[in-house]
Parts: structure tokens; sequence; C-alpha cells
């Protein structure tokens, strides 16, 4: 394992119990950092802090929050103002056309993946400014960049984080903190796994028709999304600002 220089920095992970989050979570606690943990649902994350204590000697504090409510990163940023390292990986917005977007649903979903990230970001940031030190790190997601009219919601809202995070980081960097984005495309989560188990013919064929545009037959993994986080948060990074980098092997250039 390579030596990013990140031992002892303190990270925290929105959407850390699961998913690409945890993962994220794990490959920082490798290089040794301490992690505070966010997500919803409590048991899962009792369960995250339990695994990741059992691997690797480092501080793994949780905290229960559903980001969507607006106020509530307020809550997080109060609890965790130590932070040198910010993952917001939290929060999905459903997918659908606009005639079939559920207004309320849309709004909620907007709430706890970008107002959150935002508001989270807002919070520490005069934190890391008073140290000249940090790294916010947005997981964002490739429909932002190829733009889905099937699933409008993610697109606009993927679209407004990418936006931010090209703003907010052209600026944040002369105060010591950089900002990026990662946009993963289809990666194996608990979240896409119904896609490797199809139920129905309908499913199936859905699933041949993805997996046969797919670059090298697969999804990606989960680590392969936290290996390049990772890497952002190290100074080995420490000219990169205000940039997203995709994470689908060029699948959003296939025809």
């Amino acid at each position: 394992m390579m030596d990013l220089g990140l031992k002892g920095k303190v990270a925290l992970v929105t959407g850390g119990s699961k998913g690409i989050g945890f993962a994220i979570a794990t490959a920082l606690a490798e290089q040794g950092c301490a992690l505070r943990l966010v997500a919803r649902d409590l048991a899962s994350l009792e369960e995250a802090q339990r695994a990741l204590q059992k691997e690797f000697p480092v501080e793994v504090l949780i905290h229960s929050a559903n980001l969507s409510i607006p106020g509530s990163t307020d809550a997080v940023a109060q609890a965790f103002p130590e932070t040198d390292i910010l993952i917001n990986s939290a929060g999905a917005v459903a997918r659908g056309g606009l005639l079939d977007l559920d207004p309320n649903g849309f709004r909620e979903g907007f709430e706890g993946k970008v107002m959150s990230s935002m508001m989270l970001s807002r919070a520490l940031y005069p934190h890391m400014v008073a140290k000249k030190y940090g790294v916010i790190i947005n997981i964002i997601g490739i429909a932002g960049e190829k733009l889905n009219p099937n699933s409008i919601g993610t697109s606009v809202a993927n679209a407004a984080l990418i936006a931010f995070t090209k703003a907010f980081g052209a600026q944040s960097v002369d105060h010591g903190v950089r900002v990026l984005g990662i946009s993963p495309g289809l990666i194996h989560t608990p979240r896409t796994d119904n896609l490797l188990h199809p139920k129905t013919d309908v499913d199936r064929q859905a699933y041949a028709k993805v997996m046969a545009n797919l670059p090298y037959g697969r999804m990606g993994q989960p680590k392969e999304v936290a290996d390049l986080a990772v890497f952002f948060a190290s100074d080995a990074a420490k000219y990169i600002s205000g940039d997203v980098l995709s994470v689908d092997a060029g699948t959003r250039f296939r025809a």
C-alpha cells in the first residue's frame, strides 16, 4: 500500500455505511484516517463501525441523520468540526421523465443529495479555512454530464453538483481548501445488485442490453471509486481543485 500522507487526518463520509461511501471510508481507514460516518440508518452505521474497527486501528465515530431535512447538516458540522476531509456521498434522486416526476420526492432527493452537500460544505468550510487545510469531495454521477431525459431529476441534481464543485473549487483553493468531484458510472453496489439477478424476462433483457455496452463487460467496483477519492484527498493531487472526474471507463461516450 502506498503511503499518501493521510495518517491522522479526520475524514467525514456521508452515506458512509454502505456502497461507495463505505468503500471510500474503508480506503481512508487503510491510509490511517480517523473516520466520522453519517447515514440515515443507525443499525447500518453501527454495523459499518464494527467492521471498520475490527479491521483498522483507527477511531470511527458515527452520527445518524436524515440529510434531506433542512438544517440537519448544521448538527453534523457541530458534531465534527475537526473534519479535514469531507466526502459528500449521501442521497439519490428517483428516475423518471418530467411527467413521471413526483415533485415532493424530487425536492426531498434534491435536499438529500445537492443541498446537503452544499450546506455541509458551507458549515465546515470556515473550520478548514482557519487551519488553511481541507479537502471536499462530492460523489456525483455521470447523469450530470450525460443528460438523460428518462432520469431528468437525477440529471438536474447531478448537473447542479458539478456546477457547485467547479465554482466553489475555483475559489476555495485560495484558502488552502480543495473541492473536487467524482462522477461514478454504473457501480456494483446494493442499489444496483438487482441488475445482476434479474427475476423476469423483461429484467433479463434490460440487463443484457446494459451489460453488452459496458467496458470490460462489467460494472465498476466501489473500490475503483474509492481509490480515486483517496488520491484526490492526498497531497499527490494538491494542484487539483474545481475539477470533476468520471469513473465509468468511457461508458458515457458509447452509443
